[in-house]
């Protein structure tokens, strides 16, 4: 339960990490639009429109995109009703332009986009770079519910655009064979101011404190998730020793009979075979006269003929416990 607990907390807390981070997303981007968003609530005549070139620098033959943004009050202007009419000559348009419409609330954003090329020689700067202006672009746009006769119109002005050689790279040397470390130049007086759409320090912050949440509830997991160590198991008992075997007398007897590397064999032998006459000589007194004769014979009895003698004890008899034949 405690564990259900801690990770239903956990998840309330990511909930107002990422909801903390919306508002401060949308707090900030409205900051950081800093009046450049095209979506303005007061609009001159009811609609405003920007041109521009994607990119303001290039190469001859390099393809650009044109675009003309455009900001609309729906309730002043008939969106369905807005018409673009504008030259590139000579530059040449590549498939059909791309119109793309955004609503919100009562206003409307047009963007118009046009692909261009020009590979011809009108378009070939004369020496290393050439600066080109279009002519400016006509909107026109009725009110709702205004005849067609009655369209307004205002003009569009295009950025300049910078062409450059790609034969210039050959001038760029000098006399001296040092290369201009900076052949390239740039419209700075038309260089729109540098926006963000998202403030970065904010967003900074909130990323921080999102991630700082994360690691902890991730710590926190892998915590929980480890198993624990119980107590430790009692020692296992140590095992009994081994008893040890105890050999009867006839028995102790029987294994001097079959050993042949005792120094002492004879004279043990001899008292071995003794001790199994006396034990045999009412069970089986012909093992007994055997054994007897071997102990008391007068060369001394060796282990081939006293191992025989064991072998046949212990195939005729069994042993109790205190080493009598029963």
């Amino acid at each position: 339960m405690r564990r259900k607990r801690l990770l239903g907390t956990l998840g309330l807390g990511a909930v107002a990490a990422v909801a903390a981070i919306a508002v401060v997303v949308v707090a900030t981007h409205d900051e950081a639009d800093g009046g450049n968003s095209p979506a303005r609530p007061v609009l001159a005549d009811g609609i405003e429109a920007r041109a521009s070139i994607v990119p303001r620098t290039i190469l001859f033959g390099d393809t650009i995109a044109a675009h003309v943004d455009l900001v609309l009050d729906r309730r002043r202007v008939d969106p369905d009703s807005v018409r673009i009419a504008t030259e590139f000559l000579p530059w040449e348009m590549i498939g059909e332009p791309k119109r793309l419409r955004r609503d919100a609330g009562a206003m409307t954003h047009l963007e118009t986009t046009f692909l261009l090329r020009c590979t011809s020689s009108p378009c070939l700067p004369a020496n290393q770079s050439a600066a080109l202006e279009f002519d400016r672009a006509r909107l026109s746009f009725t009110q709702p519910g205004a005849a067609l006769t009655e369209r307004k119109s205002v003009g569009v002005k295009w950025p300049l655009l910078l062409v450059y050689s790609r034969f210039a790279a050959a001038n760029l040397e000098g006399a001296s064979g040092r290369t201009n470390p900076n052949p390239w130049r740039i419209d700075l007086i038309s260089l729109p101011a540098v926006s963000y759409r998202v403030s970065p320090g904010p967003l900074v912050v909130a990323f921080l404190v999102v991630a700082g949440a994360l690691a902890l509830a991730g710590s926190l997991l892998v915590y929980f998730a480890v198993p624990r160590r119980g107590p430790a198991p009692p020692p296992e008992p140590e095992p009994e020793p081994e008893p040890e075997i105890t050999l009867t007398p006839l028995e102790q007897a029987l294994v001097l009979l079959e050993d042949a590397d005792r120094a002492d064999g004879v004279e043990d032998r001899r008292r071995a075979l003794e001790l199994v006459a006396e034990v045999l000589i009412d069970a089986n007194p012909e093992l007994a006269r055997a054994a007897r004769a071997l102990a008391w014979s007068e060369d001394a009895p060796v282990v081939e003929d006293t191992s025989g003698l064991a072998s046949r004890v212990r195939t005729v008899i069994d042993l109790n416990g205190n080493g009598r034949a029963e």
